[in-house]
């Protein structure tokens, strides 16, 4: 009976769907790593990628599904979608405005930057196109993904679950976009996300006692983005954006009226990010392209501990909800960090399907304290080493890439223990291979 009702389930979304074109892609990806970061010497792994594509008109609505399965060394199998979406377009359903564009399911959810949450998640989204003005409204839940495909990490309920499913936390966003002096776009976003995780997990608040088990707290947090990119001069394009992060977290305080003299207590989060970034083409010297990059996230000196370690009053320390890779070898999170990046890319041989590129990277503690990046040590030096990466990618046909990747990160002295692996040098040399089948 089960597989009738499957059947016809099949055939009745063929049939809606078939004066369309129908699409279907399959993608086998082969990644090998090897890397003296302590912890993580090699990694090999496949990946499979499935998408199929079933449109309901020619205005852009349809049935849009992505799954991947993943197998890799040391032992480990995972599946899951990375999306799966229902998508209703209307045209001109009112006078200003050009189209709306429903989507509901699993879907991507992120942010202007891009680098504070990039998760599927479950829900709806609104598009409103107005011509020069874009809206987006977005309301999802994120505890129906799988851990395994889930990069959540921003307090200890997150680094510590073992279920089968992602933390739980309901994300609202409002974002907005327009155009100004022609090539030129202005974007503000609104990010909400609230911890669901169930509360009796939570250490009480006004407990006097430290916990030594790791437990941690609920975890809300806001982020107001303005978001500024366009053209300096022919060729040459700057991206500037700032955030104001909110929120409170679960910290340990002193506490006068506590036997302890502390006690466990949810504090205020005052934080930024902000970056900026050029970058320059020269489509006629070798299809090249030079770049540069730089950010910075607020940190707070009272922090004890990389995640939920504040210590006295406010939290200054910027709370992203997903990590970001920055470095081939050294991937610090965006908190308490000046990061600077230079680099450039080419297409060295004209009758080789071949690109080639370069990158400075360093970093730098914003105040002298703690830093969210395994190994690194609370009261180390403020800038924490200079880092160097090789890339290169070369499609020989058109359905297969292969990529390679080589980082050299050398710390200052005292960043890491003396005498710990990385201590004076840290490499990564990563390869892959992609094949549309």
């Amino acid at each position: 009976m089960k597989l009738q009702l499957l059947a016809v389930a099949a055939l009745t979304l063929l049939a809606v769907s078939g004066v369309e074109a129908q699409t279907f892609q399959v993608d086998s990806s082969t990644n090998f790593s090897l890397s003296s970061i302590p912890g993580s010497p090699y990694s090999l792994g496949e990946r499979l990628d499935g998408e199929l594509g079933l449109p309901f008109d020619q205005k852009g609505g349809g049935i849009d599904l992505s799954a991947h399965v993943t197998a890799a060394l040391p032992a480990s199998v995972a599946f899951d979608f990375d999306r799966l979406t229902f998508t209703f377009v209307y045209n001109k359903p009112a006078t200003d405005l050009t189209s709306l564009t429903w989507t509901l399911g699993r879907f991507s959810v992120s942010e202007p930057t891009g680098l504070i949450l990039n998760h599927p998640a479950d829900g709806s989204k609104w598009a409103f196109n107005y011509g020069n003005f874009n809206l987006t409204l977005v309301t999802a839940y994120t505890g129906f993904v799988l851990k395994s495909s889930s990069t959540l990490d921003p307090s200890l309920t997150d680094l510590n679950n073992t279920g089968v499913f992602a933390s739980p936390r309901f994300v609202g966003s409002v974002e907005g976009s327009f155009g100004i002096f022609d090539s030129h776009e202005i974007t503000v976003s609104a990010l909400a996300q609230q911890d669901l995780n169930n509360r009796d997990s939570f250490i009480k608040e006004w407990t006097t006692i430290q916990d030594s088990t790791g437990k941690g707290g609920a975890l809300d947090t806001q982020y107001l983005t303005l978001k500024v990119s366009g053209p300096v001069i022919d060729r040459l394009f700057y991206d500037v954006f700032g955030t104001f992060g909110s929120g409170n977290i679960l910290s340990w305080v002193a506490d006068s009226a506590s036997q302890t003299l502390y006690s466990y207590s949810y504090q205020p989060i005052m934080s930024y990010l902000g970056g900026a970034s050029l970058t320059y083409f020269l489509p006629d010297f070798f299809s090249s392209s030079f770049s540069g990059r730089f950010l910075v996230a607020s940190g707070d000196a009272d922090w004890t501990e990389p995640v939920e370690g504040n210590h006295a009053g406010d939290s200054n320390m910027f709370t992203p909800l997903t990590s970001t890779t920055l470095g081939v070898v050294f991937s610090p999170s965006l908190a308490n960090l000046a990061y600077f990046e230079v680099g450039g890319s080419a297409k060295p041989l004209p009758f080789l399907p071949l690109t080639v590129g370069a990158k400075a990277l360093g970093f730098q503690r914003l105040v002298a304290g703690q830093v969210n990046a395994p190994g690194v040590l609370r009261l180390g030096p403020q800038w924490m080493g200079q880092e160097l990466d090789f890339t290169a990618g070369w499609t020989p046909f058109s359905d297969l890439t292969v990529t390679g990747a080589l980082g050299m990160f050398v710390p200052t002295a005292g960043t890491f223990a003396s005498g710990s692996p990385g201590a004076s040098f840290q490499y990564a040399l990563q390869a892959g291979a992609k094949l549309s089948l």
